[in-house]
């Protein structure tokens, strides 16, 4: 019994983390609650339909998009590949971010999708004002990178 007021207790001195759903994009999984709280307060929804557009091959980066729910499908980056779809938790616009600030390829809903969306200069700002927390972000975008070349490698091997 005491236990358990003891964990009540504790429940109302800790406060819930209400942006741990941000760990399952590898973007974030290494920032604490603090540092999500300011990225969260960053993200702004945006909704929409199957078939429609979610942005065109070279067009200026706005955003980064970070999938909530349902699908996207991507044009192929290189000629050997087929359509790219992602889906929940997967993010696109890293490598627009890093390769000039233009779509890198075009994006479409194949399902109702909702994005939650960071803009280029909110994830400017932030590196700036925060270099720890830019650290963290820019050591995963490295390691993302990392793993996109690494995956995509084999294509151009044959």
């Amino acid at each position: 019994m005491a236990n358990k007021f003891i964990q009540w207790f504790k429940s109302l001195l800790i406060p819930r983390d209400k942006y741990i759903h941000l760990m399952h994009y590898e973007l974030f999984k290494e920032l604490n609650a603090h540092q999500r709280k300011l990225v969260a307060d960053l993200l702004h929804t945006r909704e929409f339909k199957a078939g429609e557009s979610v942005f065109e091959k070279d067009y200026p980066l706005e955003v980064i998009y970070f999938i909530e729910s349902g699908e996207m499908e991507l044009t192929p980056l290189f000629r050997e590949e087929g359509p790219v779809v992602l889906g929940k938790h997967q993010f696109v616009g890293v490598l627009d971010f890093f390769g000039g600030k233009k779509r890198l390829c075009s994006a479409r809903a194949i399902t109702d999708l909702s994005l939650k969306a960071l803009s280029e200069n909110d994830l400017q700002e932030l590196l700036n004002r925060d270099p720890l927390l830019g650290v963290k972000i820019l050591r995963a975008c490295c390691s993302f990178l990392s793993n996109y070349i690494r995956d995509h490698a084999h294509l151009h091997r044959s």
